[in-house]
């Protein structure tokens, strides 16, 4: 029979390879924030040296698995460099070995003391303070946009695939979590075939650039001009891509108000064109942007991501995610604008509700009895 696979945590041997020299460190030192069978994320206290980090393990399939933690670090790095007082250090990375001989890469970066999850603590805030919390984040967000102004960007992200052996290669659009690709029309296809499941929808090149057609009439279709791809690619910025709650970190000040503390998990960070961030997020922090113009391209653009993403969902059909979603949407009572830099609305005399982590539990099990899983 073969070997029972177990979800990774950190043992004695890949503690020691991270601390070397550190005595003591044990099992009962750390604390696991989260795990899979190749993915660990944990907290540990080295007295030693009296420093509190979060480490992040990822078993090594390839070498490409190695590369892929080496840029998120060296993208964190980045946001450091710009937003250093929100956005943990990197103190460290390498590979350890666990006591049974497998190779597993880890990142150490810094642990923000005293603070929270927003969203443990959104449903509790006022609305005031909400709105002064979203602020902050709008203000953050447009400073990764500006990533220009950091000096010799370049250097930062060598041996990384965004920069080429000799070095004349300019910074490719994308990131670790989607791939890297050379113009606009590579990125779109690269979207448009990830995790090669039915895309229902269809890039065509024409004369006068691009049509991306969703194989749905209700979607509709959307054409870029080869203006509109150049003027894309000209405005392609840094951004992080993963601005949820459980991503953003808040600590109470002395009026007793929360205040943004901290912004985590680079994984889908990146270069992309500045509308990508506000398109695959539906909310308005693109729109915000005070230094931008927002021309006809990225109104476009925008729904190019919008018609590829909605025609996936719907050729979907058993997906679980999708189906949540779409529960989620009805329960909440929402809807998308026709203004398209309003994202998602609430439906004209609806209310805002709470709705928490049993909520989400139990339109999941809704789901999954649906669908004949439980």
């Amino acid at each position: 029979m073969a070997a029972e696979k177990r979800f990774l945590v950190p043992d004695e041997k890949i503690l020691s390879d991270i601390f070397p020299g550190v005595v003591g460190l044990k099992p009962s030192s750390y604390n696991i924030i989260s795990n899979t069978f190749d993915i660990c994320t944990f907290s540990v206290q080295v007295e030693v040296i009296l420093l509190l980090v979060i480490v992040r393990l990822e078993t090594e399939k390839s070498e490409a698995s190695k590369s892929r933690l080496a840029t998120v670090a060296a993208l964190n790095g980045l946001g450091h460099l710009q937003l250093n007082d929100i956005v943990p250090s990197i103190q460290q990375i390498g590979t350890a070995t666990t006591i049974d001989a497998k190779k597993v890469n880890y990142l150490v970066t810094e642990y923000l003391t005293g603070t929270v999850l927003l969203e443990d603590i959104w449903n509790t805030l006022d609305e005031t303070n909400q709105l002064e919390l979203v602020d902050s984040v709008v203000c953050a967000v447009d400073k990764l946009q500006k990533l220009g102004g950091i000096k010799n960007v370049y250097e930062h992200l060598t041996a990384t695939p965004y920069i080429s052996n000799d070095k004349k290669t300019p910074i490719a659009i994308g990131g670790p979590g989607i791939g890297y690709f050379p113009d606009i029309k590579n990125f779109l296809e690269g979207i448009l075939q990830k995790h090669e499941r039915p895309s229902g929808c269809k890039l065509l090149g024409t004369d006068g650039g691009l049509l991306i057609q969703s194989e749905y009439d209700d979607i509709g279709q959307i054409d870029l001009s080869h203006s509109n791809l150049h003027e894309l690619q000209r405005c392609v910025v840094f951004c992080h891509n993963d601005l949820e709650p459980r991503n953003i970190l808040v600590r109470k000040s002395s009026s007793g108000k929360y205040e943004l503390a901290g912004v985590i998990d680079w994984e889908m960070a990146g270069f992309y064109p500045i509308a990508y961030e506000y398109a695959v997020k539906y909310t308005s922090l693109g729109c915000e942007n005070l230094y931008f113009n927002w021309t006809e391209c990225h109104t476009k653009f925008i729904k190019a991501v919008r018609i590829i993403e909605k025609s996936k969902k719907k050729a979907m059909s058993r997906n679980v995610g999708v189906r949540v979603q779409a529960k989620w949407i009805q329960r909440e009572k929402v809807e998308e604008s026709s203004d398209i830099h309003k994202g998602w609305i609430r439906k004209a005399g609806e209310k805002s509700q709470v709705f928490t982590k049993e909520n989400m539990q139990e339109l999941e099990n809704e789901v999954l009895q649906e669908l004949g899983y439980i």
